[in-house]
């Protein structure tokens, strides 16, 4: 059986992952209505910290006009700012996620990654 994260969990494991890729993971505290989930910083090889804002969507929210909004708001801020834009997606959904980023304009400013998550199932012992 195959298990399907859901959005806020897509969200944790993201985090995680680039934590132990060495980023900082910040909450998003601002007053504007369309944030990224989290914003991941680095330092890159001058010593400058380099910041990336970050959007997980799963195969349900990949269809809502709110998570449109949300990457057109985002990449525009981006654009403007010169910061880096993730935008995660799972892969079961992959080919949803690459029309929606051509659709949505996002190639000049965005990555889309594409995110396949298996898990192992603990065997009983006896």
């Amino acid at each position: 059986m195959e298990e399907k994260l859901s959005r806020e969990e897509l969200i944790e494991v993201i985090a995680a992952l680039m934590e132990e890729e060495g980023f900082e993971i910040y909450e998003v505290e601002a007053d504007e209505e369309y944030l990224p989930d989290f914003l991941a910083v680095y330092t890159d090889e001058n010593g400058e910290n380099q910041q990336i804002a970050v959007q997980v969507e799963d195969c349900q929210t990949l269809e809502a006009e709110e998570s449109e909004k949300k990457a057109k708001t985002i990449a525009e801020h981006c654009r403007r700012s010169g910061e880096g834009f993730l935008f995660v997606v799972p892969m079961e959904c992959e080919e949803l996620g690459k029309q929606k980023f051509e659709e949505w304009e996002l190639s000049d400013v965005a990555e889309l990654i594409p995110i396949g998550i298996e898990f192992e199932e603990e065997e009983e012992e006896l």
